[in-house]
């Protein structure tokens, strides 16, 4: 028999445990959530970006030429409003790029593609505004068709992605911002699409997707130099962009053709040098690479946020994949997959908000939403369980 002693320290304990159980769910469980909001119905949904320092992004479809402008709510960044409006001639205009304006803070770029224009726009303060057009750009000859659009250092930038009627070629267009009649045409491949600058060396970066090469250009000389992407990596070079701190340099996708991809992306630093970086999870191992932006946080340290699209290949998931480094990033450390609720999407371009995440689908007229709750961007499974053993381990 128990002694009145032992069976009170018993029931102290007890009781002390489940105590300290219940504590423990009642601390908030990590969780995200993907949200899509459909968009008015278009075959080709393109190119978005925040107006900064406001609660209103602006998205290009491209197949009826229309510029949709998106409220958001200034707390939870979900969408509240949105109008939309014909930019262009007509509907075959060809509506594409869109970027901030720097040099005018709250003006957007804006590409037409079939017009062989870029716009600069004011996009009105409220949703149910329309756009004022202040300054028209038409593209020189040889140049022809304006896709992606950019803002660098005082010049406006355009991939021009159609080929030349007069010499059947590929350019880059680059033009000063405060006086358009001083610009230069690139020479490139086929085709032209996203353009950045390497931060340190101040060195202009294009990539050339149907001719899987990235072009280097010296804006201080305007030399030109081909970087192909090695076929043991994969080929077709689409997304890049811009990181700094320890991330510092250009990364760039690689979507891969139609029997889908590598889960290959690759980084150019100031010594010039392309490094490729591969998917380890087997989640990743098809998925074709179409767009990327840096995921860098304070709490999560260097990472990507990377799209794997069906847009080339069936074969290829529709996901928004996290991706997180080593201090050094010199390897890969850990891989989130977020597959899209509508698979065979062709999801096109991510955006980071402020605290969450939007990706453009294609093909459905809709733009999906990630946001987390409890937890930071990488980091939304419990990496413990209330006794301390591990339960969930991030892929890596």
């Amino acid at each position: 028999m128990l002694s009145h002693t032992f069976k009170s320290v018993m029931i102290a304990l007890a009781f002390g445990a489940i105590t300290a159980s219940a504590q423990d769910f009642d601390d908030p469980i990590p969780s995200r959530r993907i949200t899509e909001y459909q968009m008015p119905p278009a075959t080709q949904t393109h190119e978005f970006a925040r107006v900064p320092d406001t609660n209103m992004v602006l998205l290009s479809q491209m197949s009826n030429s229309n510029l949709v402008k998106i409220e958001l709510d200034p707390t939870t960044e979900e969408f509240i409003a949105l109008h939309s409006f014909p930019m262009g001639k007509d509907s075959t205009s060809g509506l594409h790029g869109v970027w901030p304006s720097t040099v005018y803070p709250g003006m957007m770029w804006l590409s037409l593609q079939y017009e062989n224009k870029l716009l600069l726009v004011d996009p009105g303060k409220e949703s149910w505004t329309t756009p004022t057009i202040l300054q028209t750009i038409d593209i020189p000859a040889p140049g022809n068709g304006p896709h992606c659009v950019f803002e660098i250092d005082n010049r406006v930038w355009a991939g021009l992605k159609e080929k030349s009627n007069q010499t059947e070629k590929y350019y880059v267009f680059s033009a000063d911002v405060s006086n358009t009649t001083d610009y230069t045409l690139y020479e490139s491949l086929n085709s032209p699409v996203f353009i950045k600058e390497e931060p340190t060396t101040g060195l202009i970066y294009v990539t050339q997707d149907w001719d899987s090469s990235i072009m280097r250009i010296d804006v201080t000389t305007d030399e030109t130099e081909q970087l192909p992407i090695p076929p043991s990596f994969g080929n077709t070079a689409v997304g890049m962009t811009t990181a700094y701190g320890a991330m510092s340099g250009v990364w760039f996708t690689l979507a891969g053709n139609g029997t889908g991809g590598t889960g290959t992306f690759g980084h150019i630093g100031s010594d010039g040098k392309m490094e490729f970086f591969q998917l380890q999870n087997s989640l990743g191992a098809n998925s074709g690479l179409l767009h990327l932006a840096d995921a860098t946080t304070k709490d999560g340290g260097p990472a990507l946020w990377i799209l794997s699209t069906s847009l080339l290949s069936k074969d290829s998931p529709d996901a928004l994949i996290h991706v997180t480094f080593d201090a050094d990033v010199t390897s890969i450390t850990g891989e989130e997959y977020i597959s899209m609720p509508t698979q065979h999407s062709s999801v096109h371009r991510v955006v980071p908000l402020d605290s969450t995440v939007l990706v453009s689908e294609l093909s459905n007229f809709t733009i999906a939403q990630l946001s987390y709750s409890n937890t930071v961007a990488g980091k939304w499974l419990p990496s413990d369980s209330v006794n301390g053993s591990a339960v969930y381990a991030e892929a890596g």
